[in-house]
């Protein structure tokens, strides 16, 4: 249970740093200069206003100083990746797979939430993520015709889309399903292109049917990528067993 709660805490503090990201890698600035600031008035935050989730609650949702509203987006971040981490941690425990996959995890995090609120996936995070991926595959010995092929189908596949919706699809999605073929190899990029599809399929249908969206909004995917590598990653293989049980 204190591993559990120490994992929490790391990943409260590693939600803090990717909110930085977030906000900062978009519009071309340093994460690490200058210090962490209101964006509204450039007050530079104090030891108590750096405290994940306490001080978004001890300030009421506003900055001190100049009484700015502070996004629900940062209390999100930092509490969804102190509960993702926890699951890594609850699913590999203290092994090489705990930081490869907290690692991933940040990435997808960091990708999922620029996605939203810019509808663009840079490149160069995708770009971190095959290093990343990659590296670990030939530490681990991963099968390399495996994962180079998921890598290509990936791609390939989202690039057709692209082509056919003449951009509805982006092509930053197009790089982060080939990145996704790298982490996952075939059978798992499957299972994370069908949570994907699905989980994008029930969410668009949900903001038709309540006005929020029409046939003509653009929506994210990206996050529904993310969605689905991280199920797979998790339990993709237990899922593929129930589903082959399903039929044999």
């Amino acid at each position: 249970m204190i591993k559990v709660v120490r994992v929490t805490s790391v990943g409260l503090l590693l939600g803090s740093f990717l909110n930085v990201c977030i906000y900062r890698i978009p519009r071309g600035e340093s994460i690490v200069f200058p210090p962490s600031h209101c964006p509204q008035c450039q007050h530079r935050l104090g030891p108590l206003e750096l405290i994940p989730l306490l001080s978004f609650l001890w300030q009421r949702g506003r900055c001190r100083h100049c009484s700015a509203p502070i996004s629900w987006r940062y209390p999100l971040v930092e509490l969804l990746a102190a509960v993702l981490l926890s699951i890594v941690y609850l699913r590999f425990g203290w092994s090489p797979e705990l930081v490869y996959y907290s690692g991933l995890t940040a990435l997808l995090l960091v990708i999922s939430f620029i996605d939203l609120d810019t509808m663009v996936i840079p490149t160069q995070l995708v770009g971190v993520g095959v290093v990343w991926a990659s590296a670990y595959n030939i530490y681990t010995r991963q099968p390399l015709l495996d994962w180079l092929l998921a890598g290509a189908l990936g791609y390939g596949l989202f690039y057709l889309i692209y082509i056919l919706s003449r951009g509805g699809m982006g092509g930053g999605d197009v790089r982060l399903a080939g990145l996704l073929g790298v982490v996952l190899g075939l059978k798992q990029l499957a299972c994370a292109l069908l949570i994907a599809f699905v989980a994008g399929a029930i969410v668009s249908l949900l903001l038709l049917a309540s006005g929020r969206a029409n046939r003509k909004t653009a929506i994210p995917f990206g996050p529904f990528l993310a969605i689905g590598c991280y199920v797979a990653a998790m339990w993709g293989q237990s899922i593929l067993n129930w589903y082959s049980g399903l039929f044999f």
